[in-house]
């Protein structure tokens, strides 16, 4: 491999070391050589190199799985430069590199790997920070990493450096496997970063012989990270030792952290107080699922305050609910005091049951959600140099006539282009959408039975339809085998539908629910159809062509948008 440096300081390469061999990387510059030896099977390699200079890279017993070159001072607005079969890509040259068949073109997602939950996504210096559970060696979970994004308008992202990783034995043992799980950010007064993580230990074949423990690393600039401090390493008599996913926030002067886990009998969430960051204490369950028929972690829980109530969501780890949807995240409209959680009401977030890990953060004009859009069905086709997983699109999320309300982001529509067809027809079929990335919106003039077919490819479907005033995707061929997912909604009149290469979100009734669904094709040609019954029964009906966030006028992309723009 030959890298020119240009304007970066820093050189990063995550190597992946043959069974029982010592791996060898030879770095050569102007006669000048240098040896890296690593018996780990896993190593993250950070190295300082000259600007504008050109280097020679030699493995042996070892391979380079991912590189980029960092450190340098526009990072925060120029991002990484990657490094991949010879070629090299900076912020302005990733639209050719994302454009595949199985790579979302609006939704972000990791230059290549894997990529679950979203983590500390938080607003700080001028940014909103994304950080994300990520294995950078294959496109399967493995060993958590944390990636790191920014954006100013939540819709167009800068890749920066991995800011953390697994545990020291974790990559010297491939017996064993965690690392770095998810947790929240949290900014104090003297505008210190935190991250509040989770640390997951466990041996492959028999993992529930497991232990999790809470750590925090800070930061002053939101890119370098101090030494990680252990907080919370002791099992409390009555939870399971699943306990996981920190939310910090204060109340009164004394800090909070939730923790998803569970009693007994009972999806729990865990309270700790602190009067200073560092030293917690266990304050019992500030929350418990009562109605649950059987004891299950609660995981990721966010808690934030809008529409003069309070909403906490989480994540159902190892629940099947009736439909047959595993893993779903709920809500909970309800009063928080007395350091516990009163619900009043219970919803799905998300009735597709590919979301997953919701987090939020405040901005300007209210609350904003993100979640993981995952391979629920593991139907994921790797590639070579591939990815897995990606983000929603950021969801206002607000209270309306005692409901939680999702819409998506106002930005977003800013990535719309063509217009592919508007009227008024009650059958209309666009067969070859280039690109495979589209908007749709409809208005019918009452609540009318209709379906729309999303995606097609070979003998497998995905039906968005309502019939007989349900409204829920169908799926045919896939691995759901012809399962419902149904909305709790009823009786739908507004429809709006984005559709990304292998992803579609959906929401209805301008907000009052919404659902996400995977469909992996081998194609970027998509297509649309709808029919919808009786006569006049559409008052508008609208499919646009949606741009890349990766695009740049450069290569042709899409419309021009601020990016110094803070929601």
């Amino acid at each position: 491999m030959i890298i020119h440096t240009q304007k970066y300081r820093r050189l990063e390469l995550f190597i992946k070391t043959k069974p029982g061999k010592t791996g060898t990387i030879q770095v050569i510059s102007g006669g000048v050589y240098k040896t890296i030896r690593t018996t780990k099977y896993r190593q993250w390699i950070r190295m300082a190199v000259n600007q504008g200079t050109a280097y020679e890279l030699y493995t042996a017993d070892c391979d380079i799985s991912y590189a980029y070159l960092s450190g340098l001072d526009q990072i925060m607005e120029k991002g990484v430069c990657f490094l991949q079969d010879g070629s090299t890509y900076e912020k302005q040259d990733l639209g050719e590199w994302y454009d595949t068949p199985m790579r979302t073109q609006y939704h972000f997602m990791p230059f290549k790997g894997w990529m679950n939950d979203p983590n500390g996504f938080c607003f700080y210096r001028n940014y909103y920070h994304l950080f994300y559970q990520f294995h950078p060696f294959s496109e399967e979970w493995d060993n958590m990493y944390w990636g790191h994004a920014v954006t100013k308008d939540m819709v167009h992202w800068t890749h920066l450096p991995v800011c953390i990783e697994p545990q020291t034995e974790l990559l010297e043992d491939p017996s064993l496997v965690g690392g770095a799980f998810s947790g929240h950010a949290f900014v104090d007064q003297d505008e210190k970063m935190r991250l509040f993580f989770t640390r997951h230990i466990s041996r492959r074949e028999e993992p529930s012989e497991m232990m999790e423990y809470q750590v925090v690393k800070e930061s002053r600039d939101g890119l370098e990270f101090e030494r990680e401090e252990p907080l919370i390493q002791e099992q409390e008599k009555g939870l399971l030792k699943d306990i996981r996913d920190p939310k910090v926030f204060v109340e009164n002067g004394i800090y909070k952290m939730l923790l998803g886990t569970g009693t007994e009998e009972y999806p729990a969430i865990a309270l700790y107080t602190s009067r200073n960051l560092h030293h917690w204490t266990y304050d019992g369950t500030a929350f418990e699922e009562l109605e649950a028929d059987h004891a299950f972690p609660l995981e990721c829980p966010d808690l934030f305050r809008t529409g003069g109530k309070w909403i906490l969501t989480v994540g159902y780890c190892g629940h099947r609910d009736e439909a047959g949807r595993k893993n779903g995240v709920y809500y909970y409209i309800g009063e928080w005091y007395q350091d516990r959680f009163h619900p009043e009401k219970r919803g799905l977030y998300d009735f597709g049951g590919d979301l997953y890990a919701v987090q939020s953060v405040k901005t300007r004009n209210g609350i904003v959600s993100i979640g993981w859009i995952r391979d629920t069905l593991k139907e994921h086709v790797k590639s070579q140099n591939g990815g897995c997983g990606s983000m929603s699109i950021p969801r206002i999320t607000y209270i309306r006539d005692g409901k939680l309300y999702r819409n998506p982001l106002p930005a977003i529509y800013g990535q719309i282009g063509e217009t592919l067809y508007e009227g008024k027809d009650s059958r209309v079929k666009l067969e070859t959408i280039k690109g495979n990335t589209y908007h749709v919106k409809l208005q019918m003039k009452e609540a009318a039975d209709f379906r729309m077919t999303l995606f097609k490819w070979k003998d497998r479907k995905l039906y968005l339809e309502q019939q007989n005033g349900q409204t829920r995707f169908r799926t045919v061929g896939m691995g759901s085998k012809n399962i419902l997912y149904p909305a709790e909604t009823q009786m739908v009149t507004k429809v709006e539908v984005f559709v990304d290469r292998n992803v579609c979100e959906v929401f209805l009734n301008d907000g009052e629910d919404s659902g996400t669904k995977k469909f992996y094709q081998q194609s970027d040609m998509g297509m649309f159809e709808i029919h919808v019954h009786g006569d006049g029964a559409v008052e508008s009906l609208k499919v646009e062509m949606m741009n890349g966030i990766w695009q740049t006028e450069k290569a042709g992309g899409g419309r021009a948008h601020d990016t110094d723009s803070v929601i």
